[in-house]
């Protein structure tokens, strides 16, 4: 039961059209409110997308990557959290994180961005849909049904 209760939070990353990275976790600790658990899970998307920022520059394919990755997310209390200066009291128990992910924002690695709880691309991975929604939104990232297969 109590497991049943913890946070699923995830991200997922596109790049032309085809997904490329993504993360499904049931957090393992409750979280106090949904602004906590949805600016943690931007943190955990920050660190991967300044990972495959280098990888990707790593591999030669662009000779540089100038515009920030575009972060989508449909909490807008974790939003105002990037913007803030300083650290909120009720943000001061995960502050690390705070400043990590402002850092990564100032230096233009990735970009927050408002995003309609009803069009968020990780959805599929976080909770049940309705197949209609479900199809609508794997189709965007680039799944195609397994009976397209056949």
């Amino acid at each position: 039961l109590t497991d049943d209760i913890k946070s699923q939070t995830g991200y997922v990353f596109v790049l032309n059209r085809g997904v490329v990275d993504w993360k499904s976790t049931k957090h393992s600790i409750f979280a106090t409110s949904s602004t906590d658990v949805e600016y943690i899970a931007a943190f955990d998307a920050s660190k991967e997308a300044v990972w495959i920022r280098k990888f990707i520059y790593r591999l030669g394919v662009v000779p540089t990557i100038e515009e920030p990755t575009n972060m989508y997310c449909d909490n807008i209390g974790a939003i105002a959290i990037t913007k803030d200066h300083g650290v909120t009291k009720r943000a001061r128990h995960f502050c690390v994180k705070v400043y990590y992910l402002r850092e990564t924002i100032e230096i233009g690695d990735v970009k927050i961005e408002k995003v309609d709880t009803y069009d968020n691309l990780a959805d599929p991975f976080t909770k049940a849909l309705a197949f209609p929604k479900h199809s609508e939104l794997t189709e965007k990232i680039g799944m195609i049904p397994t009976s397209s297969l056949m």
